[in-house]
């Protein structure tokens, strides 16, 4: 008799079931990806529109430096080039970082990138050895584990990889099943964030087709949002595709009412999100 699986969770506090080690492999294998996909490119894809309006191909990749370059410094490297100020502000901080790298190269910006990643895989093995518990403040306005903040850039990369690809008329390739699963559960833990701002904590279960696990919960215990695979043979409420969700509540396309054909109160409060970052 076959058993079920264990299941992964994905805890603010705790981080991710196996420790952080299974964001650093995330992280190996979209970075190794991304970098190809821009090595290979034309000059003329460079200044290619994508699904973020303001921003061509470059404009991105310059964009996905910069998170790198914040990242490295959050993980105790050197402190990035251009001016952080706080608080964060999601429609306007990421233009002001790109103004001091305006006029740029391609070259350069490749040439940027490839020594950070370097730095950052570097940063994150010594970070992962050590798996400090206490938490640090996320990008959410939440307390989270060091590896769940480290989460978020690697998601923020996924998602402008797709926004890159899928405006070149590209569809993105499959990812390891391991990086899916990270991104994925970020993406709906991430949603699930600004509803704690206020104690109004989601929730919910959902099937995403494509996903690399059967369904979702998103709850909580105490004040910490979590994210668990289960089984979907107790029914879920919510369902859709796995890549179409990502994307709605990150604020990409049609509405989350819409990808889940769903009015539920749950779908509202991960819509919260995709308000606040657009």
């Amino acid at each position: 008799m076959e058993h079920a699986p264990s299941p992964v969770v994905l805890g603010e506090r705790e981080g991710m079931t196996g420790g952080p080690g299974a964001v650093l492999a995330a992280f190996r294998s979209q970075r190794r990806r991304f970098l190809a996909t821009v090595a290979a490119w034309e000059p003329s894809d460079w200044q290619a529109p994508t699904r973020c309006t303001l921003w061509s191909a470059h404009d991105v990749v310059r964009h996905v430096r910069d998170v790198a370059a914040l990242h490295v410094a959050r993980l105790g490297g050197p402190p990035a080039s251009f001016r952080v100020k706080e608080p964060f502000d999601p429609p306007t901080s990421p233009l002001e970082w790109l103004t001091a790298s305006a006029g740029q190269t391609p070259e350069e910006t490749l040439r940027e990138l490839r020594v950070l990643v370097e730095e950052e895989a570097r940063l994150l093995e010594q970070r992962a050895e050590i798996d400090p518990q206490r938490p640090v403040a996320g990008q959410l306005r939440r307390q989270v584990h060091w590896s769940v903040a480290s989460a978020h850039a690697l998601w923020d990369a996924w998602m402008h990889e797709r926004d890159i690809l899928l405006a070149m008329g590209h569809e993105p390739p499959c990812c390891p099943v391991d990086e899916f699963r990270v991104v994925l559960m970020y993406g709906l833990l991430a949603a699930a964030a600004p509803g704690g701002w206020e104690g109004r904590y989601i929730h919910t279960t959902m099937a995403l087709e494509g996903s690399p696990d059967g369904a979702y919960e998103i709850a909580h215990v105490g004040d910490s949002i979590r994210v668990t695979t289960v089984p979907p043979s107790n029914g879920v409420e919510l369902s859709g595709p796995a890549g179409e969700v990502l994307d709605s509540l990150a604020g990409r396309g049609p509405l989350p009412r819409e990808v889940f054909a769903s009015s539920a109160a749950s779908v509202d409060r991960l819509t919260v999100l995709r308000e606040v970052a657009t």
